[in-house]
């Protein structure tokens, strides 16, 4: 195995790390839906989404995801929720990563339009997409494996709880990749001309 071969692993291994940190500092911003919390834990799997690609990203999070399970809650419902979990970071995560990989190369201000394009359509998918796997599959599974009777119904909790969470999910946490990514722009500036010239 080469050596960039063993320094993609590990800094998969270390961003894996670092997500799942960050998944311990949690917090919920609805009232009546405690369940549902935000974590920045998607911030180092789009980093290193940039760095080596989606599949690296993807890598990163399943890595994260298992170790939360390994450590916290290895029940069905704990894995519920990391599935949950997965679906939402690549629902958010790949449109940036599409959205900006083709203009690395070019000025801070043009960036910055891609990045803002890629945060606006990776929360309207995640929220989208999360809000009809949680009305037809996750939450009915989870109320089903947890025996848990609520007041609400399935397509209320969808629209009052899931939908907005996630939008104000996407919006916090586009805010902090818009942060780290401006700050990360001289760095990927530099490598994709390495990568350019190698290719050459």
């Amino acid at each position: 195995m080469g050596n960039k071969n063993v320094t993609r692993l590990v800094v998969i291994a270390m961003m894996a790390a670092i997500s799942y940190v960050l998944l311990l500092f949690s917090f919920p911003v609805l009232p009546g839906f405690s369940f549902l919390k935000i974590d920045f834990a998607n911030v180092p799997i789009l980093i290193t989404m940039l760095i080596y690609g989606p599949g690296a990203g993807i890598a990163t999070t399943a890595i994260a995801g298992l170790l939360d399970v390994v450590t916290k809650d290895s029940s069905l419902v704990g894995i519920i929720g990391i599935v949950a979990n997965f679906l939402a970071t690549m629902c958010f995560a790949l449109p940036i990563y599409y959205a900006v990989k083709k203009h690395v190369g070019e000025k801070l201000s043009r960036q910055v339009r891609y990045v803002i394009q890629g945060i606006v359509v990776g929360t309207l998918l995640m929220a989208v997409f999360m809000s009809l796997a949680n009305l037809f599959v996750l939450l009915p599974l989870y109320f089903k494996l947890v025996s848990f009777q609520i007041n609400l119904s399935t397509l209320k909790m969808v629209l009052y709880g899931v939908l907005p969470f996630n939008i104000i999910k996407g919006v916090i946490v586009g805010i902090a990749v818009g942060i780290i990514y401006a700050r990360m722009v001289p760095w990927l500036q530099t490598r994709f001309q390495v990568t350019r010239q190698a290719r050459r």
